[in-house]
């Protein structure tokens, strides 16, 4: 073999070698993609679900309730939820003492919001919508102590991004609004404030 021969030789071969390369690499980040795909658009298995407080499966990606119990969260990082919302203020004495502990060591997400029962807040919506616009592609828990905070929150959600079903429907948990909303006018008032702002919004836009 001759310096010519020997000189195409090699060449082919870094050729092929960096064609099988590019090849591994390509197939990698198409696999990645899909995986993160699969994630971003991954459905709860409910099917062990039905028994936390107050629950209530608003769609495929997002579910609202009371407070789970320590074993129940468990069941939610088995049935895939990614991320999990604590609407409970840390003073409150239905909090779970390690429940953020809990969460990040079953590899969920764990946000706190403390919102004041007596006096939930525009800021805590804003923060809330930050978050739920962070993490609104992958299976959510928001909780509160028995649904009302977060079932509340999660339609006023709904409600900014012109998804939300009728109010009766989505507040569910709070049973007879009416009587609701008389023995607790602080939310009323923040509900129809939000939902103001929400209608002037999409005026605007």
């Amino acid at each position: 073999m001759n310096t010519s021969q020997g000189f195409n030789l090699l060449s082919t071969s870094i050729f092929i070698c960096s064609l099988f390369f590019s090849v591994e690499v390509f197939s990698a980040e198409v696999l990645g993609a899909e995986e993160l795909g699969a994630e971003s658009t991954a459905n709860i298995d409910t099917s062990k679900l039905g028994d936390i407080k107050a629950v209530k499966f608003n769609n495929p990606q997002v579910m609202t309730s009371g407070l789970p119990t320590e074993p129940q969260f468990a069941q939610l990082a088995q049935a895939g939820i990614k991320t999990v919302i604590n609407l409970i203020p840390n003073d409150n004495p239905n909090v779970l003492a390690n429940e953020q502990q809990i969460v990040t060591q079953l590899g969920m997400n764990y946000h706190n919001i403390s919102v004041d029962w007596q006096n939930p807040t525009q800021e805590n919506l804003a923060q809330f919508y930050s978050l739920m616009q962070q993490y609104g592609d992958v299976p959510v828990l928001v909780h509160c102590a028995a649904n009302y905070r977060a079932s509340a929150f999660y339609y006023l959600y709904q409600t900014s991004q012109n998804t939300a079903p009728s109010m009766a429907e989505a507040l569910t948990p709070w049973g007879d609004l009416q009587q609701s909303f008389a023995e607790y006018p602080q939310w009323q008032k923040l509900i129809e404030e939000a939902t103001q702002q929400s209608l002037t919004q999409s005026s605007e836009d």
